[in-house]
């Protein structure tokens, strides 16, 4: 059986951290997700939830509006309200990597610590919660790149000729 979650979007607000009574991190964020275009372009908004030292690469670099890739796997869960069942759907991520450059991150993230992301402790700009870190991070797929190099300048085309201005994150 397979439960796995692949998203790319961009974080609805900024994520909220807290610490559960284990003692573990824990952080909360929604994550927009775009299908379609023009009139026909629709939204789907994904609670993500991730723990421990992924909590802290989201409380510490993403903010609202930041470009991410996440991978995890789709979770279900229910509680009563006010006598009436509420259920939830939710992503819990076991991978999350920063799809912007520096300076695009900074744009989005406002107090953004552009040296932060060439700590090796979080494999360059992101981190996966696996047994070891990444030590060469895939190049993202929005103009960012490897965060042993410069960050990349946004290509105003795709090969397909659409102008970024028209690209639905």
């Amino acid at each position: 059986m397979i439960n796995k979650a692949i998203l790319v979007g961009r974080l609805g607000r900024d994520p909220e951290c807290k610490t559960a009574q284990s003692g573990k991190l824990v952080c909360n964020f929604t994550l927009a997700t775009d299908t379609g275009f023009g009139q026909s372009k629709t939204t789907d908004w994904h609670r993500i939830v991730c723990f421990d030292k992924q909590a802290e690469f989201c409380r510490n670099y993403l903010r609202k509006g930041s470009l991410v890739y996440v991978e995890g796997r789709i979770s279900y869960r229910q509680y009563e309200k006010d006598g009436a069942k509420q259920y939830i759907t939710e992503i819990l991520a076991n991978s999350i990597q920063s799809l912007q450059s520096r300076s695009e991150a900074q744009g989005a993230a406002g107090n953004f610590d552009a040296n932060a992301y060439d700590t090796p402790a979080y494999g360059g700009n992101s981190y996966n919660s696996g047994s070891s870190y990444n030590s060469a991070p895939a190049a993202p797929a929005y103009g960012g790149g490897s965060y042993n190099s410069a960050p990349d300048a946004p290509a105003d085309n795709f090969a397909d000729g659409i102008p970024n201005a028209e690209i639905p994150f």
